[in-house]
Parts: structure tokens; C-alpha cells; sequence
């Protein structure tokens, strides 16, 4: 998948989590958590055996984050990123987290650590939902009063800090207030984002034509409350705008046996113009994020390695062994590749070196391949399509949001493509 050498790995240090937000793939639709995740972690010892010294040195950057837990769950992070920094000192060090977890004391440290003079891709990124009264509403289970305390913590150690804000109709009338809190307490960013990760969408009223968003929350199968999309329509997600829909028709190519594997067709449904609308994945072309950003063309070569020690080419598809496929479909394509290259085993950090796991066909010839228009594409696996699809993919409508111009100031050490 990589033309040339890995540079950046994207890193679960944990599949625990203090939060329940409600939309996180940990829990099914009625708040039960899922039963296969592998509720594990890195430990210092366990890190420095499988990251080899060869693969931290040749990094230029990790983002410690991960599918269904919170870094900070990780007993050991801050150490194991201070192990990191003492083998590369030059490295980026990234993570997302909710805040709640730990205290002043050890934000401190990890603030001195990943201290923006160190390297220009070292920030921490705050996952907060509004303010006091509206966080806990989306992050539930996480405490206001130290998310701030251990954000300030970490500014006062000269971590850079990153605010990530998914808008809803019950804080949305909080950004303002929310971003000058941000630039008062050294924040460098506060990026606002559109979640598409809604379950059903409803009429606003008895005589509305207008359609808005729901997402029930449930907790231990008790209906606490609904989610709902935001009011102001430059705060929703527009499906209408994607090249795929304003297509009148696509052409079907012959596909081609792929090592003698026929898989299924993989199709995603979006609500779009007041009506479901179905997607051909298959039809897509391909911008793989792992392989470069998909929309401002710099190189990134990154892979995933999940709190278990599995190695993925992104944090898309890292998901998909640990999904509850009682819970959601799960990636059947991606899932049989990894059977045909001899199971999750075959992609263990814990059990494999690096550097083979990488060489591995799954990686190098037959995911690329389904992209070709000459490839097997019955073989796709749903998520390159759902997630780096060229005319349409569920990102690019506001997941992601727009860090870029999100800054409060542009910083000389903000260059393109970190």
C-alpha cells in the first residue's frame, strides 16, 4: 500500500474508555457495551519489545488514539511516550482524548513532554462537546471540572492543545462562548464537527417538510434521550453537494477474479435530499488517506495498531475484527482477507516483526488491487469506499471538520500537511 517507508502510525494505547458516548462504536444501539472487545493495553515493557528501535527512529510522527478507547486509559502512555521521545527526540507525538481521565500532576508531565518547541506535529486534541451544562450530554461519564483542570495543566507545561467540537442542536448555541474560552485558556485550535452518525432522520414538525437528524441515547437498554442535528443549516452535513450524487449514471466494470476469491458487493445507504439513497462502493474511485491526505495531497504513509497489537493500514478497517457482528455488519471482504493471509496472528506486533507484517500481500497487492480499475473490486473492502472514495465518502461532510482554518493564529511552525 506505501511506496516507500512507513512515517507515521496511528495508535490505540487502549480499548478502555471512562466515557459511554453514545455514538462510539463500543456500544450497541441500547448502551450495552460490545462483547468482543479485547479490554486490554500497551504496557512500557510490551511497547519496547514490539516497536522496535529501527521502526520508532524511521517515525516522524504516532497519534495516540485509536476505535474505542481513550489513550489516557493506557496506565503506561505517558511513559511509553516519554520512552519514545528519549529513542527519537525530533518525533511528532499526538493524541485525542475526552480530558477526564488522570490528574493536573500527570497532564503536566505529558505537557513537558510533547512540548510544541520539540516538534512542530506534537499537540493534544480535547474532545469537548459544548461547555459545563451541555459535555457530558454527548461524553457521558466525564467530569467539566477536570477535563479543565488537566487541559490547563497541560498548556502551563507547553503542550499544544487542539479543541474538537461535535455540534448538535443542544450546544450549538455554545460555539462562540466555547471558542473564546478556547483562546483564553491557549487552546490553539477549535475545530468544529458535523457528525453524519445519525440513526433515523425526523420531521421537525407536524407541517415540516424539513428533515432533522435523531440519534436516541440508550443506557443499559433505558431510553435516557435523543440526540438531535443542529438547527442552523451551515452546521449539518449536505450529502447533495458529493460528486456521486449529482452523477446521473455510473458504469459497471467487469471484474476480474481475484485469487480465486468472490466477495460481495458492498453498498452504503445515506439520507440525502429527503430520501435514502443507495451507494455502489464498488463504483468509487479510491483517494487512500493512509497513503497520502486525500485533500491536500501530502504524503503520510500511515498505518494502525490497534490496543492488542494488530496491525491494520488504518484505523477504518482496524475496527473491523473487534466489531459485534451481532451489534452491525461487520467488513466481510476485509475479514476474509486476513483469513487468506492466515488470521489476526499473522498481523501481531506481540507475535511478528513489524517489518514482515508490512510486507504481507494483504497489504502490498491485494487491497491496492481492489482499488484498479482492472482489480477485483468485488473483493473491496466496504470502508475504502465508505471512508476515502473519491465522488462521495462519510468524511469530508463535516466528520472531519477544518482544523487548517480552525487556528487562532497561524503558527510558524504549522506547515502543510502536519
Amino acid at each position: 500500500m506505501w511506496n516507500g517507508s512507513i512515517t507515521q502510525v496511528h495508535w490505540e494505547p487502549s480499548d478502555k474508555c471512562n466515557s459511554a458516548c453514545p455514538m462510539c462504536p463500543r456500544y450497541d444501539s441500547q448502551g450495552f457495551e460490545i462483547g468482543t472487545l479485547e479490554n486490554t493495553e500497551w504496557t512500557l515493557e510490551g511497547f519496547q519489545t514490539a516497536w522496535t528501535e529501527p521502526f520508532v527512529k524511521s517515525l516522524s510522527k504516532i497519534l495516540a488514539c485509536g476505535n474505542f478507547g481513550d489513550p489516557c486509559a493506557c496506565r503506561d502512555f505517558s511513559d511509553i511516550y516519554s520512552y519514545v521521545r528519549e529513542m527519537n527526540p525530533r518525533i511528532g507525538l499526538a493524541c485525542n482524548t475526552n480530558g477526564s481521565l488522570r490528574n493536573p500532576n500527570w497532564w503536566y508531565k505529558l505537557g513537558s513532554v510533547m512540548r510544541q518547541e520539540q516538534n512542530s506535529g506534537n499537540y493534544c486534541t480535547f474532545s469537548l462537546d459544548g461547555l459545563e451544562d451541555t459535555n457530558h450530554l454527548y461524553r457521558r461519564n466525564t467530569n467539566w471540572k477536570k477535563i479543565m483542570e488537566n487541559a490547563a495543566a497541560f498548556i502551563d507545561a507547553g503542550g499544544v492543545a487542539h479543541w474538537d467540537y461535535i455540534v448538535f442542536e443542544h450546544n450549538e448555541h455554545q460555539i462562540d462562548e466555547a471558542r473564546e474560552l478556547a483562546r483564553k485558556m491557549g487552546f490553539k485550535n477549535f475545530n468544529v464537527k458535523r457528525t453524519t452518525r445519525w440513526s433515523t432522520y425526523k420531521s421537525k414538525g407536524l407541517f415540516s417538510k424539513e428533515k432533522q437528524g435523531i440519534y436516541p441515547v440508550y443506557w443499559k437498554g433505558e431510553h435516557l434521550y435523543d440526540l438531535k442535528q443542529p438547527n442552523e443549516e451551515s452546521l449539518k452535513h449536505n450529502f447533495e453537494d458529493a460528486q456521486y450524487f449529482k452523477q446521473s449514471k455510473y458504469q459497471s466494470i467487469t471484474l476480474d477474479d481475484f485469487k480465486n476469491m468472490v466477495g460481495q458487493v458492498n453498498h452504503d445507504v445515506r439520507f440525502v435530499n429527503g430520501k435514502w439513497r443507495t451507494i455502489d462502493l464498488t463504483d468509487l474511485n479510491i483517494a487512500c488517506r493512509a497513503i497520502r491526505d486525500a485533500r491536500e495531497h501530502q504524503p503520510y504513509n500511515e498505518i494502525y495498531i490497534s490496543a492488542g497489537g494488530t496491525v491494520a493500514p488504518c484505523c477504518f478497517l482496524g475496527s473491523e475484527p473487534f466489531i459485534d457482528k451481532k451489534v452491525k455488519n461487520r467488513d466481510e471482504n476485509y475479514l476474509s482477507l486476513i483469513e487468506a493471509q492466515g488470521g489476526l496472528e499473522k498481523l501481531n506486533m506481540h507475535k511478528n516483526n513489524i517489518f514482515d507484517i508490512l510486507q504481507l500481500d494483504i497489504f502490498q497487492k491485494w487491497i491496492p488491487d481492489t482499488w484498479q480499475a482492472d482489480g477485483n473490486k468485488s473483493m473491496r473492502p466496504a470502508k475504502c469506499g465508505q471512508c476515502c472514495g473519491v465522488e462521495f465518502n462519510g468524511l469530508d461532510f463535516g466528520e472531519l471538520g477544518d482544523k487548517k482554518a480552525s487556528y487562532f493564529e497561524k503558527q510558524d511552525w504549522e506547515k502543510p500537511g502536519e
